[in-house]
């Protein structure tokens, strides 16, 4: 009678060691990723003073899928990492990506997302002091072993702030998104962004 209990819970030890193992491994390559932008940025800056300043960050989130039924994700501490280059202080390009996977007894399950944004900064104060409007457009995906692999067109805006540390170097980021996926029908998200900023100047 006892043996089921005992099954369930190495289950469930099983998927948090993979979940936790994840978490880990995407920590260490986004850190390990934004440091070594963050100094090959640093040197192309040295050798070209025209060159716009980068912006590294990375964002933790909550989404709202408007489907049935409708379903909440939460990817905290990390949902994104994003790198922004700036066309001059009112104008910033920024592409941002994400893959998960998990994998267990031959079978597994990869996500993926990628887009493509412009924030717009009205007070021409790239780091902080006022709002921003982001603009964009991109693509996600989920592959699962023995089902067929799926994508979908993306497009949405979001409206946010930077909160500037003393030094201005670094800075909290918050922001509050639609969007509009256009893959199986069409599906309305709302999501919820917080992160860091890493400025190169």
């Amino acid at each position: 009678m006892g043996q089921p209990t005992r099954d369930h819970s190495s289950s469930l030890a099983t998927l948090f060691h993979y979940f936790a193992s994840l978490m880990i491994k995407k920590l260490v390559v986004l850190s390990a990723l934004a440091f070594t932008v963050a100094a090959s940025a640093a040197s192309a800056q040295r050798s070209s003073q025209r060159s716009g300043p980068i912006e590294l960050g990375i964002d933790g989130g909550v989404s709202f899928f408007f489907a049935s039924p409708t379903i909440t994700q939460v990817a905290l501490p990390l949902q994104d990492f994003r790198l922004g280059y700036f066309l001059n202080d009112k104008a910033e390009i920024e592409p941002r990506f994400n893959i998960n996977s998990v994998h267990s007894n031959g079978g597994g399950a990869t996500t993926y997302g990628f887009e493509v944004g412009l924030l717009l900064l009205p007070n021409g104060d790239r780091v902080g002091n006022g709002l921003y409007l982001r603009p964009f457009a991109g693509f996600t995906g989920a592959s699962v072993t023995g089902v067929a692999s799926n994508n979908s067109g993306n497009a949405g805006v979001g409206v946010g702030v930077k909160l500037p540390f003393e030094d201005r170097r670094l800075a909290t980021r918050m922001e509050a998104n639609y969007t509009r996926e256009f893959g199986n029908g069409g599906l309305n998200e709302i999501g919820v962004l917080i992160g860091l900023s890493f400025f190169t100047r």
